[in-house]
């Protein structure tokens, strides 16, 4: 449960942002309402501590951001199920038209260690085991080159 202190916290930035963005010295919206160019599209991690605006220094308007566990990008598969990432990069690369695509991984990483911590045994998650699947053959690769040092 949130606290009461933690709302008011969020809502008082909330208006800090308001003050910042949307004052009329510096409504960077009013540009942005006509349409985004961002400068670059960013692949990072849905982690808490790992947010790409604020390690870029980025403002409004300059990345366009796709965050899951473990910042993973599916293979291409064109086929009718549901493709969150791979809508992304493809809106973002033909749609928006951005040059630069930004990696972003960082250490101790909750989804990369729940890839290397599981077993048969002991899956990750009904959802999160399916979606590390992705970074398995990573994983392998790793323990084989780990194993022959």
């Amino acid at each position: 449960m949130v606290s009461h202190d933690l709302l008011k916290r969020f809502s008082a930035g909330f208006q800090r942002f308001q003050k910042t963005w949307y004052c009329p010295e510096n409504n960077i919206y009013e540009d942005l309402r006509v349409g985004q160019h961002p400068y670059a599209l960013v692949i990072a991690c849905s982690d808490s501590r790992v947010d790409p605006v604020l390690l870029l220094d980025a403002t409004p308007g300059d990345l366009f951001v796709i965050r899951n566990v473990a910042n993973l990008v599916p293979p291409y598969e064109p086929d009718s199920h549901h493709h969150g990432v791979s809508a992304a990069l493809e809106y973002a690369v033909n749609g928006l038209q951005v040059e630069h695509i930004i990696i972003i991984g960082h250490s101790d990483c909750g989804g990369i260690h729940a890839l290397m911590e599981r077993t048969p045994e002991k899956p990750a998650g009904e959802f999160l085991d399916a979606w590390l699947d992705l970074a398995e053959p990573a994983k392998q690769a790793a323990m084989v080159l780990s194993n022959a040092s």
